[in-house]
């Protein structure tokens, strides 16, 4: 599975943008709200991805941030949106102001946006009201701290183990905020299993 790909950006247009990785040319399917902060062509780029396999394709969607790509998974487990929908969804809200539609279950909003009916709109809220919330809730470990990128790999670890990532980062949020220094991984993990 491809995670991410940081290249040259070669072309992009509303819905696709192509990325010059190492001499190889990745078509990556984008949102609007990727397309708005894209760099002009010729720019180095950074795209979050969403690798979509099918028995007879391969599909790449890419994002600007990890939240946008959370948003866009979360979508995807709603019953009808394939990942075609999901990126429309995208592209006609930014990611914070679809957060805020779903937890206020503000379906007339989400029926705004071209392809959206009332239907999906109101599958959308229930099935997703309290994952959004929680996403929203979770304390977030500040960036530019040195030990983020030991707490997000405790994160991932914790996960890997069978907890809930909203539960693996309020317990590795705790376990930095109580921790002198900057603690290990291995620190981090035991510190948020044993406080779990």
């Amino acid at each position: 599975m491809i995670d991410f790909l940081h290249g040259t950006l070669s072309e992009r247009s509303p819905t696709r943008a192509v990325i010059d990785v190492g001499g190889v040319g990745y078509g990556v399917a984008i949102s609007l709200t990727t397309y708005d902060q894209l760099p002009q062509p010729g720019a180095e780029v950074h795209l979050q991805i969403f690798t979509y396999v099918r028995e007879d394709r391969l599909d790449l969607f890419g994002f600007v941030d990890a939240q946008e790509r959370r948003m866009f998974t979360m979508l995807l487990s709603v019953s009808g949106i394939g990942p075609n929908s999901a990126q429309t969804i995208l592209s006609g809200m930014t990611v914070a102001d679809l957060q805020q539609a779903i937890t206020q279950a503000s379906v007339s909003d989400l029926t705004q946006i071209r392809g959206v009916g009332r239907k999906t709109a109101e599958r959308v809220v229930v099935e997703l009201r309290d994952k959004v919330s929680a996403t929203i809730a979770q304390p977030q470990i500040p960036a530019g701290n040195s030990a983020s990128g030991v707490a997000a790999e405790a994160v991932l670890a914790l996960v890997a183990l069978g907890i809930a990532e909203s539960a693996a980062s309020k317990a590795v949020a705790k376990a930095v905020s109580t921790s002198d220094g900057e603690p290990s991984v291995q620190e981090l993990i035991k510190r948020a299993l044993r406080d779990r």
